[in-house]
């Protein structure tokens, strides 16, 4: 009894080393942050104008984001055309996005220039996940990525965001 308890304590340290370098590598892996993937179809737009060369736009839609499944999404929009970043049509624009999923509220702040391509108007801009305002499993989450609305003002218009988000409870 005594020389099998001998034989099968060295096994249970090998064992445990094993399984703390197994979790020390996908640890590692995590913390490079998962992708964020996602895109919307837009089916409501609230416009407001103030004269001033700013516009105001609500937009919500409906779409996916890869690894968390069905989504919506509401941005709120605010559109400066009193500057012209990239030619005649263009102007700037910053953004705040909730998308809404099954597990919680990811929320995301995008600042941008939309101008004038191939005779159509198309978006670019770039976004930082809000982890503070963020619920549930997007709860002090991290990450950042682009944007690219394409279509824009057309039954056709579609949004795709791409970049990295980290979330704080997994650490992926």
């Amino acid at each position: 009894m005594r020389r099998a308890l001998q034989l099968l304590l060295p096994l249970a340290a090998l064992i445990a080393a094993a399984a703390v370098l197994v979790l020390q590598a996908s640890a590692g892996v995590a913390s490079d942050g998962n992708k964020l993937q996602a895109t919307f179809t837009p089916s409501q737009f609230i416009s407001s104008t103030s004269g001033a060369g700013i516009v105001e736009v609500i937009v919500s839609g409906a779409g996916t984001v890869n690894g968390f499944g069905a989504a919506t999404d509401v941005v709120g929009l605010v559109q400066d055309h009193a500057v012209s970043p990239c030619g005649t049509g263009s102007y700037t624009d910053t953004a705040s996005r909730r998308i809404s999923l099954a597990g919680g509220l990811l929320i995301l702040h995008e600042a941008g220039e939309t101008c004038q391509s191939n005779g159509a108007l198309e978006a670019t801009a770039t976004y930082s996940v809000d982890g503070q305002a963020s619920t549930g499993i997007f709860a002090g989450a991290e990450g950042t990525g682009s944007v690219t609305v394409t279509g824009i003002g057309t039954p056709n218009q579609t949004e795709t965001l791409s970049g990295k988000l980290k979330l704080a409870n997994t650490g992926s």
